[in-house]
C-alpha cells in the first residue's frame, strides 16, 4: 500500500526540473548570437587587403587587438565550466582553504610581467613552441606541441561534459543530445571567424559569466536571511578558516600545496601555455600585453572569489540536509545548478541566464583550444614540414 503524501527523492528532483520555454529562449539567444558573431568576421567584416596578412589576421587579429576585449577573452578562456561548477562543491565540501591559491595568482602575475612577456612579445611568435626551437633545437619543439595537442584533445571533452551535468540536472535533458549541439556551434564560429571571433564572443560570455554569478548570489543570500546567517553557519561547519600551515603531505590542501602548486600550475597555464600566450601575442605592444594580464588577473580573482562565496551558499542552504546524501544531486558538479534551480526555478528565463553563463564558459576555452590548436598546426607541423608552400591566402582555410 502506498502511503500518500509521501515524496520520494526522484518526485523533488523532478519538481526542480522547471526548465521552461524562456529559459530555452535565453539559452538559444547564446548559441545564436556567438554564431552570428562568427558570420560577421568570418563574411561581413572587411578583410586584410595583403593576402600577406590573411593568416596573422586569423590566428593573431593581426597583432591589433585592443586591451579589454583580450584581458575578457582570457578571463574566459582560463575559466571554464569546470572552474564554475567545480570552485563552489570544492568549498562546499571541503573549505575555503582552496581560496589562498589567490596568493599564488598574483606571484604568477609579478612574474609573467617582467620575464614571460618581454620574451614572448619581443619575438613576435605565432606558436609559444617555436621558442623551444630557438632556444633549444626542432625535436624539442616537436615535442611540445605534441604533448599540448594530445593534452588540449584530452581535455577539451571534458570542458564541455562538465556544463551538460548541469543543463541534465535543471532539464533532465541527457548530456549526449545537447553537447553535439553545442559543440557545432562553437566549432562553426571558431572556424569561420578566426580570432577575432573567438574574442569578441569571449566578452559576450565573460558578462554572462559575470551576471549569472551574481544573480544566484544575490537572491541565494536573500532567501537565507542575509550574510550574517551563511557566515555563522559557515564558521559552525568549519569551512571558514585561517591558512592550514600542516606540512603533512597527505593533506588536501594547506598553504603551501595551494600556493607552491597553484603557482605551477598558473605558470604552466597562462605563461607558457598556447592558449592564453597567443591572446598576449595579439596586442600591438608589450605595454598593453601586460595591461591586459593585470585586468585579468583582477577579473579572474574577483571571479574565484564570487565561486567560493557561492559554495558557502550552498552549504548554508543545504546545512541541514546534504543534496549529496540524499541523492537530489547525482554528481557534486550538479549543486550549484541544483541550488539555482531552488531559488530561480520560480522566475522564467533566469535559469537559462545560469545555463548560458555555465556553458559561456564551456564555449570560451573550448573555442580558444581550437583556435590553438590551430595555430600550433600550422606553423609547428605543416610549416616545418611540408614542402608545399601554401599562398598566405590559403593558409587560413587549411
Amino acid at each position: 500500500m502506498q502511503l500518500k503524501g509521501v515524496v520520494g527523492v526522484d518526485d523533488v528532483k523532478i519538481s526542480l526540473q522547471r526548465f521552461g520555454w524562456p529559459d530555452y529562449l535565453v539559452f538559444g539567444c547564446m548559441l545564436i548570437s556567438c554564431s552570428l558573431i562568427g558570420v560577421y568576421f568570418g563574411f561581413i567584416k572587411k578583410k586584410p587587403k595583403k593576402s600577406s596578412e590573411e593568416a596573422d589576421n586569423y590566428l593573431v587579429g593581426g597583432r591589433k587587438m585592443r586591451i579589454f576585449p583580450i584581458a575578457m577573452s582570457l578571463i574566459a578562456t582560463y575559466i571554464s565550466g569546470i572552474s564554475l561548477l567545480g570552485t563552489p562543491t570544492e568549498i562546499y565540501v571541503f573549505g575555503v582553504q582552496y581560496m589562498y591559491i589567490l596568493i599564488g595568482v598574483i606571484a604568477v602575475a609579478l612574474i609573467m610581467t617582467f620575464i614571460f612577456l618581454p620574451v614572448f612579445h619581443d619575438l613576435k611568435l605565432t606558436s609559444t613552441y617555436e621558442y623551444l626551437e630557438m632556444r633549444f633545437d626542432k625535436r624539442v619543439r616537436m615535442l611540445g606541441s605534441v604533448m599540448f595537442i594530445f593534452g588540449t584533445m584530452a581535455w577539451l571533452p571534458i570542458v564541455i561534459y562538465v556544463p551538460a551535468l548541469a543543463f541534465n540536472q535543471v532539464t533532465g535533458i541527457n548530456v549526449h543530445l545537447i553537447t553535439p549541439l553545442v559543440c557545432i556551434v562553437c566549432i562553426f564560429y571558431t572556424c569561420v571567424g578566426g580570432l577575432k571571433a573567438v574574442v569578441w564572443t569571449d566578452v559576450v560570455q565573460t558578462f554572462l559569466m559575470f551576471g549569472a554569478i551574481i544573480l544566484v548570489m544575490i537572491k541565494g543570500t536573500k532567501d537565507i536571511g542575509g550574510m550574517g546567517v551563511l557566515w555563522d553557519r559557515a564558521m559552525d561547519s568549519g569551512r571558514i578558516e585561517g591558512p592550514d600551515f600542516d606540512l603533512d603531505p597527505r593533506t588536501r590542501n594547506t598553504i603551501f600545496s595551494v600556493v607552491i602548486g597553484g603557482m605551477a600550475y598558473w605558470l604552466k597555464s597562462n605563461a607558457i601555455s598556447q592558449n592564453m600566450i597567443q591572446r598576449y601575442l595579439s596586442l600591438p605592444t608589450l605595454s598593453a600585453a601586460r595591461k591586459s594580464l593585470w585586468i585579468f588577473t583582477i577579473g579572474v580573482s574577483v571571479l574565484i572569489l564570487m565561486c567560493c562565496y557561492c559554495g558557502l551558499l550552498i552549504y548554508a542552504t543545504y546545512y541541514d540536509c546534504d543534496p549529496l546524501t540524499t541523492k537530489l544531486a547525482k554528481a557534486k558538479d550538479q549543486l550549484l545548478p541544483l541550488l539555482v534551480m531552488d531559488i530561480l526555478g520560480d522566475y522564467p528565463g533566469l535559469p537559462g541566464l545560469f545555463v548560458a553563463g555555465v556553458f559561456s564558459a564551456a564555449l570560451s576555452s573550448l573555442s580558444t583550444g581550437l583556435n590553438s590548436l590551430s595555430a600550433v598546426f600550422l606553423e609547428d607541423f605543416f610549416r616545418a614540414f611540408s614542402k608545399e608552400q601554401l599562398s598566405e591566402r590559403k593558409q587560413p582555410t587549411l
